[in-house]
């Protein structure tokens, strides 16, 4: 049955494209590897271009549903997904910036439902683009089953009424600083607990006594740093912070800190990759002889650096693994919405 007028009217061209061939498939009983109409058979029955036709087939190529063989024609897939879980970025542009936290989550996501055989797949979709058509989720992005959030708790709570209508179910993955086992949605966390407690016995083992947690105004950073106090406290070390904006442009004050402290704790990869930098590159102290330096989150700069930065590995792949696995077995065969701890790992390098 065609969705409503109006609405179909409003679709782009190639979207109806896309509904249309499926519609093909369904009405002519067409089997795996069973050949399709050619392009121009295509643009001729539905008063399309070549180009339009052309998008609307690359799209159904991406979701599996036919495929090509160069000089033989298109052909329905083999494998049929029983539907789409679409991968909400945290924030516009991350897609166009190919945010590397993100992307490991997603591809790990896809080998998994690839691999495993599961009966959905993730499905990468612009951030702007979703929330845009966030009352009509599953008109614009069709056989949409469920809705993972990578972080960004507020993107869940701005749309989770409008989901509800629809009817889809949802999954956070992010830390465990917001609500606590939700009744409403599925979470897998990155327990800020437990990456406290990693770095905090890291240090120990290493004999550091005195820590300076450098962290931002923004609510993951207070709390890394509340609950980094907090064990430091009960291992018997001393803990500082700083505030990063006061001291990123102030690199002698970062020279007198790396004097005070053995170890520089930063709540974010990326902070800590500039302080090893301007450790190093400005003011001529080498890291970790003059003070160690670490960071959370595995992210390329942590390893492309020079020394490479001891972390804390959110594990964002095998994270992604388990996330489609799990919250695909919810939305295919019901049941309670699950509150997980993530995988974690300390990963030791030269800078601690």
């Amino acid at each position: 049955m065609r969705m409503d007028r109006k609405l179909w009217e409003q679709l782009p061209v190639y979207r109806r494209l896309e509904n249309e061939v499926k519609r093909y498939i369904a009405v002519h009983h067409l089997k795996r590897h069973d050949r399709l109409p050619s392009e121009s058979q295509l643009a001729a029955e539905y008063g399309a271009s070549i180009g339009t036709v052309r998008k609307a087939l690359n799209n159904l190529v991406a979701e599996n549903i036919i495929y090509r063989r160069h000089g033989q024609g298109t052909f329905v897939s083999p494998r049929s997904r029983k539907g789409r879980i679409l991968v909400v970025p945290g924030g516009p542009g991350i897609v166009n910036s190919l945010n590397d936290d993100y992307f490991s989550f997603l591809f790990g996501a896809l080998d998994e439902a690839n691999t495993a055989d599961l009966p959905c797949e993730p499905a990468l979709v612009d951030y702007d683009d979703f929330f845009r058509n966030l009352d009509d989720v599953k008109m614009i992005y069709p056989e949409t089953a469920g809705v993972i959030f990578f972080r960004g708790h507020e993107n869940l709570v701005k749309a989770q009424a409008a989901l509800a209508r629809q009817g889809l179910p949802m999954l956070f993955y992010g830390p465990n600083i917001y609500e606590e086992k939700p009744a409403h949605y599925s979470a897998v966390y990155h327990n800020e607990t437990d990456v406290a407690a990693l770095l905090a016995d890291h240090y120990a083992a290493r004999g550091f006594r005195r820590v300076l947690v450098l962290h931002e105004e923004m609510m993951i950073s207070r709390t890394r740093f509340r609950l980094m106090k907090e064990a430091l406290l009960a291992r018997g070390m001393e803990c500082a912070s700083a505030d990063w904006h006061e001291t990123r442009g102030e690199p002698e004050t970062l020279r007198k800190l790396a004097g005070r402290f053995d170890v520089i704790s930063c709540t974010r990869a990326e902070m800590a990759v500039e302080i090893v930098q301007i450790l190093e590159r400005e003011l001529g102290l080498r890291v970790p002889d003059a003070v160690a330096v670490s960071g959370v989150d595995n992210t390329v700069p942590s390893w492309a650096l020079r020394p490479r930065l001891t972390v804390v590995d959110l594990c964002n792949k095998e994270n992604g693994r388990f996330c489609i696995r799990k919250f695909s077995e919810l939305v295919t065969g019901g049941g309670r919405n699950f509150h997980l701890d993530g995988k974690l790992k300390l990963i030791v390098r030269e800078s601690c």
